[in-house]
């Protein structure tokens, strides 16, 4: 092999085999708040009538999805800004986000998939008012859902696994993360600054929702909190990483306390504003506010951090996608359990919420801590399941991707070292 060709050879197969896993330093108490936060939207889809239900923060629980987005930029900036700067990088960068999301979201649709062909087959496993392949799960949005594209403005309505309109949302946000950083290479930021006052300007003006959009304009939303993550991480990380390595080197207890009460204080905020700024104007900042708890949290200063460093905090952040992706899914079979024991037993456990079919059903036991300890084990049935899906769809599924990448890359160097030897 020539020079030209072993230097093709060495730059090819740096840029997927080292993309990403170089990464200087983990940020494990956000993976703790990664959890957190899927443990939110639980609590805000769960239906069950309890003390629970009714915090505030709970009713106001889907704003956590911005947090998502947030510390997805945040994340994906710190591992992959400065690291594609090739289209072969470019593909490598977006195989691999494809393998941290795909491998569960096709299984979940295959489930619903298979349980409304249930109830076709036996109607009684749904309701007069629930027909097989209906509503939400009408064949026509299968396509938009296979591409993940659902969140991208080609449905009317939210369809199949409700909540991957968000990891729809978050694929075309790598997709241009890719190519910004493709183009931009250190400018990088310029682009996620255009990004963020876009995406802000498309969902004040043009979406009908705001802040509470999903399918129509989900993936503007899904944009505006990632372009501030990216946004985030260049304006911090170099002070992130030497305090981080000051702390480790000469431990403080005055700097301890001090991010500790900084670390309360930005509880304190997302507590108050979450709860306050539900469904009104206010939303539009909780990107701003979600940003600045990551600010203070990426520090891992305080005692707070040590406790979300706890292993069930972690194995919970471990576990937040398959949580967020298999949620809704065990929700509903909820309902179907209530419903089936409402007619086995002759009992009325479910009602409509607030009084309105229109808004769907509750479980009502009729004793509010009743509600609350059904609330904590359906959670707990929920982690259980997540747990074996991770271990068994998740984490193989992104080994698969990333062997298919380095495939992909191993085959074009071949072709690229062939070309260099006969030009040689």
């Amino acid at each position: 092999m020539t020079k030209e060709a072993a230097q093709v050879k060495t730059v090819s197969n740096q840029s997927v085999q080292d993309i990403g896993s170089t990464i200087p330093g983990r940020f494990d108490v956000l993976d703790s708040w990664r959890g957190i936060a899927a443990v939110m939207v639980v609590l805000f889809h769960v239906q069950i009538v309890g003390n629970i239900h009714d915090l505030p923060i709970v009713r106001a629980g889907e704003t956590f999805v911005d947090f998502f987005f947030v510390l997805s930029g945040f994340v994906i900036a710190h591992a992959y800004a400065g690291r594609v700067n090739s289209g072969q990088q470019f593909v490598g960068f977006v195989v691999q986000r494809l393998g941290r999301v795909y491998p569960l979201h096709a299984v979940m649709l295959l489930l619903y998939l298979l349980f409304e062909t249930a109830k076709a087959v036996v109607p009684s496993l749904g309701s007069a008012a629930d027909p097989a392949f209906s509503g939400s799960n009408e064949m026509s949005a299968i396509v938009s859902n296979l591409l993940l594209v659902q969140a991208w403005g080609f449905e009317d309505g939210l369809t199949w696994n409700t909540p991957s309109w968000s990891i729809s949302g978050e694929l075309l946000a790598y997709l241009l993360f890719g190519a910004a950083a493709l183009s931009f290479g250190r400018k990088l930021w310029m682009a996620a600054a255009v990004g963020a006052i876009a995406s802000f300007a498309v969902l004040l003006l043009a979406a009908p929702k705001g802040m509470e959009s999903t399918f129509d304009f989900g993936a503007v939303r899904a944009l505006y909190g990632f372009c501030l993550g990216v946004l985030l991480h260049r304006a911090i990380i170099a002070g992130v990483m030497r305090t981080r390595e000051e702390l480790r080197r000469e431990p403080s207890q005055a700097a301890r306390l001090a991010w500790t009460i900084a670390e309360l204080a930005a509880i304190g905020c997302i507590v108050a504003y979450v709860g306050a700024s539900h469904q009104n104007a206010a939303a539009f900042a909780a990107p701003l506010v979600f940003a600045f708890a990551i600010n203070v949290f990426a520090h891992e200063g305080g005692h707070v951090s040590r406790l979300l460093r706890w292993r069930p905090f972690l194995t919970v952040g471990m576990l937040s996608y398959s949580i967020y992706m298999i949620h809704m899914f065990v929700l509903l079979r909820c309902l179907n359990v209530g419903r089936l024991a409402d007619k086995v037993l002759g009992t009325e456990i479910l009602r409509p919420m607030d009084g309105n079919a229109a808004h769907g059903l509750v479980i009502d036991f009729g004793n509010r801590f009743a509600g609350d300890l059904a609330i904590v084990g359906v959670l707990g049935v929920i982690v259980a399941i997540s747990y074996v899906t991770y271990r068994v769809i998740e984490r193989p599924g992104q080994q698969a991707f990333r062997r298919l990448a380095r495939r992909m890359t191993d085959r074009r160097d071949e072709r690229l070292g062939t070309v260099a030897i006969r030009t040689a």
